[in-house]
């Protein structure tokens, strides 16, 4: 099955021509949550596989299980194979029970995400030079980040410790306000819809009915992210990523390419800056 691509695509196509032109002959390794993001990701970076003529490989974990229930998945499933594609699903080998129990399970799950991917990629024999990730971050996901780190890393009290974990954080998110980043490694990372904002993602995704993971998580509330959408969606606001990156880059130091680019292969897959 092949859909029709909308407008959005065209325009997006356009400005990702010379990236998109680079990845024929790379190993393309999509990072596959199930949700309205990754899958916008997924479908602009399949129709433009056929038109650029590149493979893509995706990778997806199933945590936490209350919401990966087995329909979930294979309805999920079912669509993107109708495309012509397999996902490659990984189980975690932890019970959503972790989560009942931690001080803050948002912690916990999305450290055990990243450590189910990052054993998923790390199991590849391809050579490291020819390793593209994907990931599906949006521009609502830079905004709550320079807003974290606004409030909890400018605003708030310096003595106060919460001041050193946000700076702390904001060295690990600041990267994803790069949408392609070629590591010292040898490996690339690739963020392809940092521009669209959350309305346009399920607008997009809606008019072509792809499925996406409709229950929802039991402790969105423990995500600073999740509570400052809410607030977006509230307020009908609608941003702009040059003014989003601008700001950021003049007044919140915003680390440099170099500085991401520098990080030894180990650190970076260590802290999994995805």
């Amino acid at each position: 099955m092949s859909l029709k691509m909308g407008p959005e695509y065209t325009v997006w196509e356009k400005e990702q021509t010379a990236i998109l032109t680079g990845l024929k002959g790379k190993d393309v390794s999509l990072l596959f949550s199930g949700g309205k993001d990754s899958s916008l990701c997924l479908h602009f970076m399949l129709a433009a596989s056929e038109d650029y003529g590149f493979n893509i490989e995706v990778y997806a974990g199933t945590f936490p299980a209350h919401r990966y229930t087995p329909p979930e998945v294979k309805t999920i499933d079912a669509f993107w194979k109708d495309r012509g594609l397999t996902i490659l699903w990984h189980e975690a080998a932890m019970s959503d029970d972790s989560l009942e129990t931690a001080a803050n399970p948002c912690i916990v799950c999305v450290q055990a995400r990243k450590q189910l991917l990052h054993e998923a990629i790390s199991t590849k024999s391809t050579d490291l030079a020819n390793l593209v990730l994907v990931t599906g971050y949006t521009l609502w996901d830079l905004v709550s980040y320079s807003l974290e780190y606004l409030m909890g890393g400018v605003y708030a009290q310096p003595d106060r410790e919460e001041v050193q974990r946000s700076r702390k954080r904001f060295m690990e998110t600041g990267q994803r306000f790069y949408p392609f980043l070629k590591m010292e490694g040898g490996y690339s990372i690739y963020r392809p819809i940092l521009k669209f904002n959350t309305p346009d993602v399920l607008r997009i995704i809606q008019e072509a009915s792809i499925p996406f993971l409709s229950i929802p998580c039991h402790y969105a509330q423990f995500r600073p992210k999740r509570l400052l959408e809410s607030y977006y969606r509230s307020m009908s606001l609608h941003f702009d990523h040059n003014r989003v990156v601008d700001f950021v880059k003049q007044h919140l130091g915003l680390p440099s390419v170099s500085e991401y680019r520098s990080m030894s292969k180990e650190y970076f897959h260590k802290r999994k800056f995805y």
